[in-house]
């Protein structure tokens, strides 16, 4: 048989199966019993009474990542968003929370800031991640060590502008099974992803997700050293974020 033919008749048979293969395993991974204690409602773990900022809970279409049609695409078993403010000074926070099983951890990762926030007027401004604060370190640089410090799962910065100048700093986390899920694109994840969740996972694809963003009207240094901001992340650490002991001789949960 020759090359051209083989290309031609069976190639695209073994990709079909393959497919089809990888899919039917991860419905069966999906299908697997696993005990489970969902968390009380999003809203109650959150703090509101914090020091020095004034709280209130936004609809969630309020949230660039939100609206009605991207609301049920998502699926989510609970979500909130919760904006603090103190004068001109705001910061935000968005989590949503889904069940074993609930719902595609590839189909989550569609709707990241780099995809929504995108869709929605703002641009990331990747030069101003990079410039140098008072401290000689840039955010970018920043804010790595302040979460291992306090102890958190490693998130995503971005820094993000509108068409009216309004500028919004922020950290996110996608987190699966207690492990950061970060398919590297900036974008939708490839389409290859099924079979790399496939050989990382195997059957055990029912896992339980968790999606939070933080959005800052300030440098995440000065928002950090806030106590008011501090109760919010000792919470969020509590709800999810909270890294788990680095043995000796390791660097710490793996991100992907």
């Amino acid at each position: 048989m020759t090359v051209k033919k083989f290309s031609q008749t069976w190639l695209p048979l073994l990709l079909a199966t393959g497919l089809v293969l990888a899919v039917g395993l991860q419905w069966l991974g999906g299908r697997a019993d696993r005990n489970y204690q969902p968390p009380p409602p999003l809203a109650t773990l959150l703090p509101k009474a914090i020091t020095g900022w004034q709280a209130v809970d936004r609809p969630l279409a309020a949230s660039e990542e939100e609206s009605a049609m991207i609301s049920e695409v998502l699926n989510y078993d609970d979500a909130v968003f919760r904006v603090y403010q103190r004068g001109t000074e705001l910061f935000t926070v968005y989590a949503a929370h889904w069940a074993p099983g609930r719902m595609s951890p590839r189909l989550v990762a569609t709707h990241t800031p780099d995809v929504c926030w995108a869709g929605n007027g703002w641009e990331r401004q990747r030069d101003a991640e990079q410039q140098p604060l008072p401290g000689g370190l840039s955010e970018s640089e920043a804010v790595p060590p302040l979460q291992a410090k306090a102890g958190l799962l490693p998130a995503q910065f971005r820094i993000f502008q509108r068409s009216d100048k309004t500028v919004q700093h922020l950290i996110f986390w996608h987190i699966y099974g207690g492990e950061i899920l970060n398919y590297d694109t900036q974008y939708a994840p490839p389409w290859w992803a099924m079979f790399t969740d496939l050989a990382k996972n195997g059957l055990a694809q029912r896992k339980e997700q968790w999606f939070v963003r933080i959005g800052s009207s300030v440098p995440y240094p000065a928002l950090w050293a806030d106590a008011g901001f501090q109760q919010v992340i000792a919470q969020l650490a509590k709800m999810c974020l909270q890294a788990p002991p680095v043995s000796s001789g390791t660097s710490g949960p793996p991100a992907r």
